[in-house]
């Protein structure tokens, strides 16, 4: 039984995980959106079914538009049609927050608005530049790690070097070193983030020293090849940083009467913190049964301020349809 449930586990991982890739901003948002619409503190819900289309518009579209700029110049169809059905669902997901907000809002407006709710709101929109701020370079920042390179650049270099062409492998890892500064340039940099320009300009020097070396014809691969990965090291700007530890933090979070209940019995549990700009989400996952807790941890007062049980995506994916 337990192996069923991990191959539907990883069944659905690989259903959602192209759009999960390119929507990890939106899907953390959806957090706070469910803490919100629990409260049925519409303001706030409003304000963050805005910020998960914000996130779409200034992170997910110029990613997809990049990736499918670059499938199509180079001839990849498949990948190309496979970013243009992504350009599709981004829409479907975009139109789906706004719709959500003007609902929220309609229904906060039908509310005593005091001026302590508006404070309220004025605050959450402080969270949520910070929130964005911290989501606007994190794809990026693990350009090598997840998304287009694992899934497409590293394989089609496999290929190119199983085949012997190393010149073609030195293309396509100066292909995505070109598309990393590109990403830098039209994501972080346009939105004004400080200091990026840096980052942009060490990928494309790297992206022009591997063309220039496979000009050459090698006959082995270069060392050089492998240096995509160590040039963030040298670059890495931690903006928005939070004061308290992630093993401080994953403490709290265990601590947490709610979150030991939902942990209870699991085995091989797995916990992923991650600073959001004004707070902390804690996920404590396993690969029987995926997400089984989240907790949401204030930044300023180390306080437990929302837990909630398994996740509803599959909800939310199938409410757009």
């Amino acid at each position: 039984m337990r192996l069923i449930s991990l191959l539907l586990f990883l069944l659905l991982l690989l259903i959602t995980q192209p759009a999960l890739a390119i929507r990890q901003g939106t899907a953390t948002a959806d957090i706070f959106i469910r803490r919100y619409e629990r409260a049925g503190d519409f303001g706030r819900l409003a304000l963050w079914h805005e910020a998960a289309a914000e996130c779409l518009k200034r992170i997910s579209v110029p990613m997809n538009e990049i990736a499918y700029d670059y499938y199509k110049q180079h001839g990849y169809e498949k990948w190309a049609a496979r970013a243009e059905k992504e350009a599709r669902e981004i829409h479907r997901w975009h139109q789906y927050h706004r719709t959500r907000a003007e609902t929220a809002w309609q229904k906060f407006v039908g509310e005593v608005c005091t001026p302590d709710a508006f404070a309220r709101l004025n605050i959450e929109r402080e969270n949520i530049s910070k929130f964005i701020a911290v989501w606007l370079p994190r794809y990026q920042d693990r350009f090598y790690e997840f998304g287009i390179y694992p899934t497409f650049f590293k394989k089609q270099r496999e290929l190119a070097e199983q085949g012997g062409d190393y010149v073609k492998a030195l293309q396509l890892e100066a292909d995505a070193a070109a598309m990393c500064a590109a990403q830098y340039a039209q994501i972080p940099i346009t939105y004004g983030l400080k200091n990026y320009e840096k980052h942009r300009d060490a990928y494309q020097a790297y992206a022009s020293r591997l063309r220039d070396l496979a000009q050459q014809n090698p006959k082995t691969l270069p060392p050089e090849i492998n240096g995509g990965k160590q040039i963030l090291d040298s670059l890495l700007i931690q903006t928005n940083a939070s004061r308290l530890e992630a093993d401080v933090i994953l403490q709290i979070a265990k601590s947490e009467a709610r979150v030991k209940a939902a942990l209870a019995g699991q085995n091989a549990v797995h916990a992923y913190p991650r600073f959001q700009g004004f707070a902390w989400i804690v996920r404590f996952s396993n690969h029987s049964y995926g997400n089984l807790v989240t907790a949401i941890i204030d930044e300023k007062t180390a306080e437990v301020l929302d837990v909630f049980c398994g996740t509803n995506f599959m909800k939310f994916k199938n409410s757009i349809r």
